[in-house]
């Protein structure tokens, strides 16, 4: 089956925030409970009332959810080549990301709080939320590199940092996108978990506060703004994934 046209596919991504109006209520009926009446009319008056202070909190959390996301990139790069690279660890790696990854957020958060500063909950909770992701396609891309061009470089003389530089890292580099985009909208989740334990700013300080007070109109402000900047985002990265692609000479592949 054809992919869709790049702009009508990339545009998909970045109508969800306009479609949230209609989506929340068609949840609330699915899981058998009528929203409330006047509940979207709450939730624009928090986000045009407290903009500010809204504002000020996303921008803690998608720093933080952007440390997270780098870290976690490049942890899972470094995991994927060493699995690769050396013989016997590419099991013990994908067991350990896996691990990593299954392990809900809410049950490492202590942990981390008693043994980390607060302020890093938020960035290690995003990094590890991205590993797992990353790390696949990091691996996948290592191993689609053709075989005969490996023994290409090392007829030549190319030793194994020249092979990763001049063939290996080019031809991940695809995967590692759509890694990555996948990835963005777990790391936006696990900045927004992170900062429930102990942070004093940002998104999940505010839909802590919202849920403990009964500020429904605050916990709705707050999560149409995750899932409007987590679509706005992924769009980007999925258009960058695209480009990527196509400069590649690999536009028959999905993304």
């Amino acid at each position: 089956m054809a992919s869709p046209p790049p702009r009508r596919a990339a545009a998909g991504p970045a109508l969800i925030p306009a479609l949230l109006p209609a989506l929340f209520p068609a949840a609330a009926l699915l899981a058998g409970h009528r929203p409330e009446p006047g509940w979207a009319g709450e939730v624009a008056a928090v986000l045009t009332g407290r903009w500010e202070l809204l504002a000020g909190a996303a921008g803690v959390t998608l720093r933080a959810s952007a440390a997270g996301l780098l870290a976690g990139t490049v942890l899972a790069v470094v995991a994927a080549w060493t699995a690769r690279a050396a013989a016997g660890t590419r099991v013990p790696l994908q067991h350990l990301m896996l691990v990593c990854y299954a392990v809900p957020l809410v049950a490492v958060g202590p942990l981390l709080t008693a043994a980390l500063d607060r302020a890093a909950i938020p960035v290690i909770a995003a990094a590890i939320s991205v590993a797992l992701p990353v790390f696949s396609a990091a691996e996948a891309g290592l191993g689609a590199v053709p075989g005969r061009l490996r023994d290409l470089l090392a007829v030549h003389g190319a030793g194994r940092r020249r092979a990763l530089l001049l063939l290996e890292a080019p031809g991940a580099f695809p995967y590692l996108i759509d890694g990555v985009r996948f990835a963005v909208p777990g790391a936006l989740l696990g900045a927004l978990i992170g900062e429930w334990f102990g942070a004093e700013r940002g998104l999940g300080v505010l839909l802590v506060s919202g849920l403990r007070e009964g500020q429904d109109g605050l916990v709705g402000a707050v999560s149409v703004l995750v899932v409007a900047v987590s679509s706005l985002v992924y769009a980007v990265f999925t258009r960058w994934a695209r480009a990527v692609r196509r400069r590649r000479g690999m536009t028959g592949r999905r993304t």
